[in-house]
């Protein structure tokens, strides 16, 4: 069974990652972010208070020490509620543990969270807009806030342009790759999110490397130890020495670092994981956009229909591994960060094909974002796709 815990915690134990801002980031621009409807929504009409009053609550899928998402999750919500002055050891509410599939311990977990004060409830993972929804309706003068809605209009969207930091990923595993076109990539879940993970890293690869082409292989799981690192293992044996990956548990660097491979971690910083191995780590901070939520939220504000999606140091490579990541390859990588950031560079400009040979992006075309985050495909240099 699965175990519901709201507790108080103590931002002293924990460890911190504090971040400053993301890249282009305004809510009023065009080219960085969305809104479902922009003139129909009203603000909240809740009195303000001070942010710092403000009850936070936050629902997580798994612990909050999972050693990827829910800790990049946690990890980004205390450093929101410290650079707002928000007391975690009282008016921070974590949920852990809260199974997506089950409807009704969601609710008892919004309940208990809202006859505890809270302001604003973080559904820390894709599964509870449903229910954030059908419970706002419950509670008016709560705000719901869900990663990853395109759904409900009455609950806020937070999510980040991730495939700006995979496509780095990519592009420095194949300046490091110098002796094969051969890549690997470890996924999760076959869906929209970690293909574009997938798909953002290809295309990085290509981009330092015409000719490269990446592996896949699947764990059909968000979390399992055993064949994220059996996976990471057969592509080894195939030849492979470096890889992404797009799942949450340290096994894939660990196998790399036990077999002479090479990696990119996932979600939080994985080198002391396996400091022989991980290149650097694509990282989740979503401390920026909780803050902005945060603080329209006291200041009365806030728009529930609006979509918080931002990139930039939001979806950030974590410091590159010294040891193993030459000083002049670390220069280029962030070379092409700059070229992304002032829109020189676009990650799904065209001519791009998928893997069967159709036309995804005409040449001279970009992307449409919502496109990409709704992404049903694979690109050229993937292999091992499935759909």
């Amino acid at each position: 069974m699965k175990k519901k815990v709201i507790s108080v915690l103590v931002a002293a134990t924990m460890v911190v990652s504090l971040f400053t801002a993301c890249g282009s980031t305004s809510k009023d621009s065009a080219a960085a972010d969305k809104t479902k409807t922009e003139d129909t929504a009203e603000a909240s009409d809740k009195e303000a208070k001070d942010v710092s009053d403000l009850v936070i609550g936050e629902i997580e899928y798994a612990v909050v020490e999972d050693g990827g998402w829910a800790q990049a999750m946690h990890e980004s919500m205390l450093a929101a509620c410290k650079n707002l002055g928000i007391d975690t050891e009282k008016n921070l509410l974590t949920a852990e543990e809260i199974a997506e599939e089950d409807p009704s311990l969601i609710e008892s977990t919004i309940e208990e969270m809202v006859d505890n004060g809270a302001d604003i409830i973080f559904g820390c993972s894709t599964g509870y807009g449903a229910v954030l929804a059908e419970m706002q309706e419950e509670y008016p003068d709560v705000v719901f806030a869900q990663y990853e809605n395109d759904i409900y209009e009455n609950v806020v969207e937070f999510q980040i342009r991730g495939y700006e930091g995979e496509f780095l990923a990519g592009y420095l595993s194949a300046l490091m790759n110098t002796e094969s076109n051969q890549f690997g990539f470890c996924a999760s879940m076959d869906e929209a999110s970690v293909r574009t993970a997938l798909n953002s890293y290809a295309l990085g690869a290509k981009y330092g490397n015409p000719d490269a082409t990446v592996q896949v292989l699947w764990a059909d799981s968000w979390y399992d130890l055993d064949v994220e690192g059996q996976n990471a293992k057969t592509l080894i044996d195939n030849g492979i020495k470096y890889m992404g990956m797009e799942a949450s548990s340290p096994a894939v660097p660990q196998t790399c670092e036990q077999n002479g491979a090479f990696c990119i971690g996932y979600n939080i910083n994985m080198q002391p994981s396996a400091p022989k191995a991980v290149l650097t780590s694509f990282t989740w901070n979503f401390a920026p956009i909780f803050e902005e939520i945060m603080q329209q939220t006291a200041d009365g504000t806030i728009k529930i229909d609006t979509d918080y999606y931002e990139g930039g140091d939001c979806a950030k490579l974590a410091d590159f591994n010294a040891d193993l990541v030459p000083a002049d390859v670390q220069a280029k990588v962030n070379e092409l960060k700059d070229k992304i950031a002032s829109g020189e560079v676009s990650v799904y400009a065209g001519e791009l094909k998928d893997d069967q040979g159709n036309v995804l992006v005409e040449e001279g075309q970009v992307m449409s974002d919502e496109d990409i985050l709704a992404q049903d495909f694979f690109v050229s240099n993937v292999t091992g796709g499935k759909k």
